[in-house]
């Protein structure tokens, strides 16, 4: 048999995580994985989902406020297996365990949304760098649109979220990551509703296919009998399969995911499977291929009157560079039509749902049918990868399934003790970190642990049992910032927990925001570009370098008749650029916002409105000289804030959900400013001092 051959078909997968053009305004994303680096899911994932411009290790300060100020207005969250969970993370997105009984949380799909698009990714990658750099990899998408949604591939997605959530450790309706992943599938639900159904076209279609273990509401699911279904909606039962896999069971179970297969497979004629299987050795004058894999891949379908035939995948790319193989594929084939599965699962029984123990995965099944001069086909085909036949695979060196080929087997991580279920730290003014537990589970001998710039003990089994043995620990926590992991001991082993934050709004600023004036912020909340703007006061707060401009001018500063008579010095200048930037800000909060929680941090959030008038309160306190301009400056900001008119878009929120939140918030604001001036106002004039008080009283009305 010759070589099997594939037309290019490479591309950068975090390209997907970037915005289409006119999707709109980021809403949140949820997404899911086995082993996890969290540095890429925040520096490269998330800032391509939200545009982030800012270069995390070129410009630090830029990045850090980016990613802040952009993450409180929407949502972002990571299912993670519970063995690879207790990672640090920035609090503001959360990372939430999974725990399948007797098995992993193993899919890899992502549902992201923006204020005009929605996509769905589903792909064989972690979120690591090995899945999104150098990895043999595959991924495939799902774009939902206005004028253009497969509500039903969305139901799948969200009902198969919601199933993952079920698994979390410790879930209840209090818990906050539970809490607020589940209302963002609803937001998504919501926010798509009115869209219009996606006209059939063309000759490929899509579907989602899904492994997952039985639970007390659900029965179990496997993803290779759904995607024969869906194959079998198209024509009869395939005749031929292709399996591509880095990972296979051992010889028992192999050949229950191989019999299983051919029973699925058409009768009456001559079933065909192709396996393509990872080599170990590179020796080029061996003549006896070393495959990675089982022989009972070779050797069960024959019990099924089947033939098999073994090929080799491919060790590097088209450019010579060496790259692991992580892909997972299916190549169906029937006389209607020719089919592909990718996604998470590998040709394992746990991966592909035969028998009892299952891991959640996540696949998705691309169906062609044949159809005369038609394309769609061909390129369908072009996703296999280019393989080299075994001649003679009864005397090729089987070697089993070799773990060391694949990132996932190798990660190793601890479990956690089912005993610590979650644990949640509580920011604000009473700062607490709050441990639920199941105390049966629990081990005899054990210690919680901060690590980090504040290590220190925070319980232990000697406490807790001294106070009784609750369900949930309170561990008081004095220092403003939140620990960065928490480490449990027990015995001879430990392992970390998860650690996220219980409300997102209580986090502390970065300690940065202190030097930021109000007109800075001003600035930055009033910007066409935000993100230019925080890059370039970011850029003002880093050493300037030896090169000093004033030093190198042909004209002493205090000479230069331009720089001593400074026209953006003068009164009337500053008045009509402020006006102008303050009528840039009220566009700014006019533009439709996508939910409470965006709204919430428009207006209360690091750089938000709530912060920018206390900041001009504080300066007003603190200017002797000009306290005139300062609060005159304030009652022109509470004057825009209450002249604000919301331009509703869509699906966004609603003029009166606006007003429902907006009108009290400007009018507590406009109170708690009074209470703030009121002390200071024998400062400034007569006149100016009755305008103050007619403002804030319309605000309040």
């Amino acid at each position: 048999m010759s070589k099997r051959k594939n037309k290019s078909t490479n591309g950068a997968m975090l390209d997907l995580w970037r915005p289409p053009a006119g999707a709109g305004d980021p809403i949140g994303c949820l997404a899911t994985t086995y082993t996890f680096s969290p540095g890429l899911f925040d520096e490269q994932c998330l800032a391509r989902f939200l545009e982030i411009e800012s270069e995390p290790n070129r410009e630090d300060l830029a990045f850090l406020l980016e990613r802040e100020t952009r993450l409180g207005g929407v949502y972002a969250g990571v299912l993670v297996d519970h063995t690879q969970a207790g990672v640090e993370h920035s609090l503001r997105w959360d990372v939430i365990p999974v725990r399948i009984p007797s098995g992993k949380q193993h899919a890899k799909i992502s549902l992201l949304s923006w204020a005009q698009h929605v996509r769905i990714i589903v792909a064989s990658a972690n979120l690591t760098e090995p899945g999104y750099r150098s990895n043999f990899e595959v991924a495939g998408t799902i774009d939902l649109k206005p004028d253009g949604a497969d509500q039903a591939l969305l139901e799948r997605t969200t009902a198969f979220l919601r199933r993952l959530l079920s698994f979390v450790p410790g879930v209840s309706d209090t818990s906050p990551t539970v809490r607020r992943a589940t209302e963002f599938l609803v937001q998504v639900e919501n926010h798509t509703k009115g869209w219009n159904t996606m006209r059939r076209g063309g000759n490929v279609r899509q579907q989602l296919a899904f492994t997952l273990p039985a639970s007390e509401n659900d029965l179990a699911q496997s993803s290779l009998d759904e995607a024969i279904l869906g194959c079998r909606a198209r024509g009869g039962s395939p005749h031929e399969a292709w399996v591509a896999s880095p990972f296979f069971d051992f010889d028992v179970e192999a050949s229950r995911v191989t019999a299983a297969l051919c029973k699925l497979m058409a009768r009456g004629r001559q079933r065909e499977i192709t396996f393509c299987v990872p080599t170990v050795g590179l020796e080029t004058n061996s003549t006896v291929p070393r495959l990675a894999a089982p022989k009972a891949l070779y050797t069960t379908p024959e019990v099924f009157h089947g033939i098999a035939r073994v090929n080799t995948l491919p060790l590097a790319d088209a450019d010579k560079n060496l790259r692991p193989w992580h892909a997972k594929l299916l190549l169906f084939r029937a006389d209607q039509y020719s089919a592909v599965l990718i996604g998470s699962s590998n040709f394992t029984c746990a991966g592909q749902g035969v028998g009892q123990y299952r891991n959640a995965e996540a696949n998705l099944l691309y169906v062609a049918e044949k159809v005369q001069y038609g394309r769609d086909l061909g390129q369908l085909e072009a996703i296999w990868p280019t393989t080299d036949p075994v001649e003679n695979p009864d005397g090729a060196e089987w070697l089993g399934p070799n773990a060391d080929r694949d990132e996932e087997e190798q990660a190793t991580s601890l479990p956690l003790p089912v005993g610590f279920l979650a644990a949640t730290y509580r920011a604000g003014d009473s700062r607490l970190v709050l441990v639920q537990v199941a105390p049966e589970h629990l081990p005899d001998d054990w210690q919680l642990l901060a690590c980090g710039v504040h290590a220190m003990e925070l319980a232990s089994s000697i406490s807790w049992n001294n106070s009784g043995r609750p369900e949930s620990i309170q561990c008081s926590w004095l220092p403003v910032q939140p620990p960065e992991k928490l480490l449990v001991r027990w015995g001879e082993y430990e392992a970390f927990l998860p650690l996220n934050v219980q409300e997102l709004k209580e986090l502390p600023p970065p300690s940065q925001l202190e030097s930021m004036s109000a007109d800075d912020m001003l600035l930055i909340l009033a910007a066409a570009d935000p993100s230019a703007a925080f890059r370039a006061w970011a850029k003002q707060q880093q050493p300037s370098g030896s090169f000093d401009t004033d030093l190198d001018s042909a004209i002493p500063v205090d000479m230069d008749p331009l720089r001593r008579y400074d026209l953006q010095a003068t009164f009337l200048h500053r008045i009509r650029r402020r006006a102008r930037i303050l009528a840039q800000l009220r566009a700014n909060l006019e533009r439709p916002v996508w939910g409470r929680q965006s709204l919430d941090w428009r207006l209360r959030g690091l750089v938000g409105i709530e912060p920018l008038a206390l900041r001009l309160v504080k300066e007003f306190i603190a200017t002797t000289a000009a306290s005139d301009e300062a609060l005159l400056t304030l009652a022109d900001f509470l004057i825009v804030l209450r002249e604000i008119s919301y331009k509703p878009d869509g699906n966004s929120l609603s003029t009166s959900a606006f007003d429902n939140v907006y009108r009290p918030f400007l009018s507590e604001l406009a109170g708690s400013l009074q209470v703030k001036v009121d002390e200071h106002l024998y400062r400034v004039s007569d006149d100016l001092k009755g305008f103050w008080e007619r403002v804030v009283n319309k605000c309040q009305v």
